[in-house]
């Protein structure tokens, strides 16, 4: 963290966070956000899931926040915590996914094909359904990210929002959309 960033995290910010103030999330959210997804970054091994894997980090801190202990070490245990458990888990997943693909090799092209293409239907209508829930703005982002392709850099000027609001705005989208996927 520099020093710049060191100022904006203090134990009265941490306080704040922890009793939901959304200002004091912010601060802890620029000033970490970068070491958090460097750390990732170095133990997945991709830029893009590190990001994506980050914002999922600050939204379990969000959901969270009343566990933080009022300390800055405290608050930057939690956050890495966090952060390898949540990469741990993607590895697991990304294992767990590789070996299920390596077995359906052996199947029947069709069978797949028909399966594949029931649980895309049933995919889509899920999320489709939780997209649709999400708060108005929370949505827009979200359909400009993930519909239109469009960078977070291009979202947050295209609606004149500082690009970790945009970030973390995916980020609870995100998290949304995998709680009602199980």
């Amino acid at each position: 963290m520099n020093k710049q960033d060191q100022l904006l995290v203090n134990d009265q910010v941490v306080m704040a966070l922890r009793e939901g103030n959304h200002d004091a999330y912010e601060k802890v959210f620029v000033a970490y956000f970068p070491r958090v997804k460097y750390y990732v970054n170095n133990l997945t091994r991709s830029s893009t899931v590190a990001e994506e894997l980050t914002q999922e980090v600050f939204a379990r801190l969000w959901e969270n926040h009343a566990l933080v202990k009022p300390s800055v070490r405290s608050l930057t245990s939690f956050l890495f915590t966090i952060a390898h458990r949540v990469a741990i888990d993607f590895l697991r997943g990304r294992r767990v996914r590789e070996s299920y693909c390596h077995e359906q090799t052996g199947r029947e092209e069709e069978t797949v094909s028909t399966e594949d293409s029931y649980m895309a239907r049933e995919l889509y209508r899920v999320v489709k359904l939780v997209v649709e829930q999400m708060p108005a703005r929370q949505r827009e982002i979200f359909k400009m990210s993930r519909l239109s392709g469009m960078s977070n850099e291009e979202i947050a000027t295209r609606l004149a929002i500082n690009k970790r609001t945009v970030e973390n705005q995916l980020s609870l989208a995100l998290r949304k959309i995998k709680e009602m996927l199980g």
